[in-house]
């Protein structure tokens, strides 16, 4: 503040009270220099050096010591890394362990993936080891030793760093620290915006309160873009984990029906420009080169984009793949027309997560006259169920929980669409198709629909549930034309199946004919969510899938 203050003109008045602003900055000063000693008292006690055979009686001591003796700021060091406290003790116990020098824990430091990142460096070389008790995240803040190291320590690490690696290896560190500061960026974006949210939302209350009033529209309507906002963003965040890529990788009937196309129909690929919306990992971008694609350009909004750039260099593909990051419909293409487009878009219930939307979109501007997106057909189907088992465990569980009623939880369960595996014995109906899909022929408005179908009964017996699933289909100009299916019946996917409990289950009769009606649609507050009106046999049914 002191700095936007002085350029700001002066008040003439006699009766305006002395302001002393390096007053109030000293007292916030002495706040953070109380708290660092307050910290760093909780941590005295001799402390062996990292690097040499020193013994000193604190933490606080033995960080100054890295510093005097080993030119070496460990906090400093740590901070421009963002290392969190988990890294920090993998550190300390490697060093101990591997008798590191400072050049090694610097190169290190600089990948993406130390050679401390293994549960292995968990467990202490010393229990005792007072720099395990360092809290370093409050450290980085706070401790004084940030601030010690000088310029002239700067340029003597900056030459350091030079001599120690190649060219390649000093541009490498600074696009892993370029990408570390972009993944801390778009976490602290997305809880700023959960943040404002709830205090717009405080604010309102307060108001509503005061008042005696609701909120306005305006205001639900502010709340629910700054809403949208923050679930996008969360959203894409939750694809940059690699746990969500390992599931669709270890899914093999969805991946190897993606390699087995294009490597079977490698005629579609050879030579031409692929565009490949939602890359993840970059399997389908290296899946198209393979099968002779001259140039793919990837694109993904997900910080894993950063793991596809390494992925696609690790197995010399680098060269024909493009990575962009970054909105499909916000970003700039290097290249403006391509032959194929292809993506693995499909949510639950196929439409789940409205991915489809981006692909169409691409379609329109990027596709040329002669190309095709791939896969090309798609089928939805449901079929009727009986589960006695799955409704005692979701349904009835309410009635009599350690002896008390809980009821009221009955509607939410019940109006939730339920994904997991549908036992093949379960089915009692003939599966009905209640929407076709031809990517390169449908425009997004045809994603919201309404079907009339029939279930044909194969059993008689109580239809507790309906069960929606999808086949897909790569069939324009394919010589091998390849397929899979989602359902009940087929090797299990991590897709699975969605199951909608009925509130009172369905008597039927085998060969007998139940009438269905069905309307699907977005979710009006969730961008990416579902519902889903049925009716049959005289029950109105509503789901979300969200």
């Amino acid at each position: 503040m002191a700095e936007h203050d002085s350029d700001l003109p002066e008040l003439e008045s006699d009766d305006q009270p002395d302001c002393d602003e390096e007053d109030d900055d000293d007292g916030w000063g002495d706040v953070a220099d109380e708290e660092s000693e307050e910290q760093m008292n909780m941590l005295i006690g001799d402390v062996k050096c990292l690097f040499c055979q020193c013994v000193e009686p604190s933490v606080d001591r033995i960080l100054t010591h890295f510093i005097n003796i080993h030119d070496f700021n460990l906090l400093n060091h740590c901070r421009s890394s963002h290392l969190d406290c988990i890294g920090f003790i993998q550190m300390i116990n490697f060093i101990r362990k591997q008798n590191s020098t400072p050049d090694d824990v610097l190169k290190n430091l600089s990948c993406l993936k130390p050679d401390w990142s293994s549960d292995e460096f968990m467990a202490p070389v010393d229990p005792n080891d007072l720099l395990l008790q360092l809290d370093i995240e409050w450290a980085q803040l706070y401790h004084p030793s940030v601030s010690l190291m000088s310029q002239k320590s700067e340029e003597q690490n900056e030459t350091n760093f030079r001599d120690t690696f190649s060219q390649s290896e000093a541009i490498q560190a600074l696009i892993d620290r370029v990408q570390a500061a972009e993944r801390d960026r778009d976490f602290l974006k997305n809880e700023l915006d959960r943040a404002l949210i709830d205090m717009e939302k405080l604010r309102l209350s307060g108001q509503s309160l005061v008042s005696g009033s609701g909120d306005s529209k305006e205001d639900k309507s502010h709340i629910c873009n700054n809403s949208s906002l923050a679930e996008e963003d969360g959203y894409f965040a939750s694809y940059g984990h690699h746990d969500i890529h390992m599931t669709m990788l270890k899914d093999r009937v969805r991946t190897e029906t993606y390699r087995d196309f294009m490597l079977h129909n490698s005629h579609l690929f050879e030579g031409k420009t692929v565009l490949d919306v939602g890359c993840g990992t970059g399997i389908l971008s290296m899946f198209a080169v393979k099968a002779g694609a001259s140039h793919v350009v990837a694109v993904d909004q997900s910080n894993i984009i950063y793991q596809a750039m390494d992925i696609a260099r690790e197995n010399n593909v680098h060269e024909k793949i493009t990575f962009v990051k970054g909105r499909l419909e916000e970003v700039v293409l290097p290249i403006l027309k391509f032959d194929v487009i292809i993506s693995e878009w499909m949510g639950y219930f196929l439409l789940f997560e409205a991915m489809l939307d981006s692909v169409l979109w691409a379609r329109d501007r990027f596709l040329t006259v002669d190309g095709c997106v791939y896969p090309d057909n798609f089928s939805m189907l449901v079929a009727g169920v009986s589960n006695s088992e799955l409704r005692r465990s979701k349904v009835d569980f309410w009635d009599d929980v350690y002896g008390f009623k809980m009821s009221c939880m009955k509607p939410e369960v019940l109006d939730e669409v339920h994904v997991r595996l549908v036992k093949p014995d379960t089915l009692i109906t003939q599966p009905a198709v209640i929407k076709t899909i031809d990517v390169m022929k449908c425009q997004v408005e045809d994603l919201d629909f309404s079907s009339q179908f029939a279930l044909t009964c194969t059993a008689d017996a109580d239809m507790t549930a309906l069960v929606g699933y999808f086949t897909t289909t790569f069939d324009t100009g394919c010589t091998t034309k390849v397929h899979f299916s989602t359902g009940p019946e087929t090797p299990p996917t991590h897709w699975e199946q969605s199951v909608m409990m009925f509130a009172k289950p369905i008597t039927v009769k085998k060969d007998s004919q139940l009438t269905c009606h069905m309307t699907y649609r977005k979710h009006p507050q969730d961008s990416r969510g579902i519902i889903i009106n049925l009716s049959i046999q005289g029950q109105k049914m509503k789901f979300t899938l969200s």
